[in-house]
């Protein structure tokens, strides 16, 4: 197939091309700047250039579109113009886009924060009542998806909602907790029993090409994570094996309640990120589970374990306890 794909120069995209390309998949990389040292096949155009049709896309067969901006923990009144101008305007340009050009494919990777949250297994019936601006806008570029496909018998509309991503050369997310593992320091609040869904970024790419090739007229949405959801604990030994680290550390509940309120005030007036506050406490408490179970059944396979995924993310940077400890 030949392929269209936004946002291709981010953490995703880059390893999105390169499975495309080893499937023998072809097409256009778009970003705000031409993206480079793209596979065999493919060709790196500037968005705008690609908007205003200077470019053929006559042969285009799907959009894959990852064209995002990210979630921030505070965003600032310029972060939510951001996710307005970004995740919901941009997102309409390129389905007027895939309208103008006949693209009857498009698959949208949106968030599982475009849902409300649950300490409950959430599921793809989830209803769209997102608690921050990020989700918010993710969640109203979900909505524009399901019109454009209902505008056109023909047209097949994917949702993929993404939990969050970890992989080789990822400075996000799972990023943070690998270190604290991998350097020895404490990375737990108590027994560490709190399940938290992710996905490699192997098996996200996979999905990405999975639906763009399996898409059918209408629209549909699926969670995409690694097949097992681990609790923290789980993850911190598996990095730790992974990484030759020592057994991973937790803090007593009740010195980590005790500490919390002593980290906001030390990162308020100092600016510098203290190990313990109240928002990280929240965070290492709440489940964040998102079955992929729906798109399993629906015949993808999961290329990764999330062991192989965590091994393949610590070798991409040669990151061992060594290094941090």
């Amino acid at each position: 197939m030949h392929f269209l794909v936004t946002g291709a120069s981010g953490f995703v995209g880059r390893g999105l091309l390169q499975l495309l390309a080893a499937h023998g998949h072809t097409g256009i990389a778009t970003g705000r700047t031409p993206p480079a040292n793209l596979p065999a096949g493919w060709q790196g155009v500037a968005r705008e250039r690609v908007l205003s049709t200077a470019v053929d896309a006559t042969n285009v067969d799907a959009v894959i579109h990852l064209e995002v901006k990210q979630h921030v923990p505070s965003p600032t009144p310029a972060d939510v113009d951001d996710f307005e101008f970004v995740n919901v305007a941009g997102t309409r340009e390129w389905l007027d886009w895939a309208a103008r050009h006949g693209v009857e494919r498009f698959v949208f990777a949106s968030s599982i924060k475009a849902v409300a949250p649950s300490n409950k297994a959430n599921f793809e019936t989830a209803p769209l009542e997102p608690d921050t601006p990020y989700g918010h806008s993710k969640a109203r570029g979900e909505t524009l998806v399901r019109k454009w496909a209902a505008a056109d018998r023909t047209r097949r509309g994917v949702i993929l909602r993404p939990a969050p991503v970890y992989g080789p050369g990822n400075e996000a997310n799972l990023n943070a907790f690998v270190r604290q593992v991998l350097a020895g320091r404490p990375c737990l609040v108590g027994a560490g029993t709190t399940r938290k869904s992710l996905v490699s970024r192997g098996n996200l790419a996979a999905a990405l090409e999975w639906a763009a090739v399996n898409a059918q007229p209408g629209s549909d949405v699926y969670n995409v994570s690694d097949r097992d959801t681990l609790t923290l604990a789980d993850l911190a030994a598996t990095i730790a094996e992974l990484g030759g680290a020592p057994r991973p550390r937790a803090v007593p509940e009740l010195i980590a309640r005790l500490a919390a309120p002593v980290g906001d005030l030390i990162t308020k007036l100092t600016g510098r990120d203290f190990p313990m506050t109240t928002a990280r406490l929240r965070a290492l408490h709440e489940q964040s589970i998102f079955p992929s179970d729906k798109l399993a059944a629906a015949g993808f396979q999961h290329p990764q374990t999330t062991r192989e995924g965590l091994a393949e993310m610590l070798a991409s940077k040669k990151v061992t306890a060594t290094k941090f400890g």
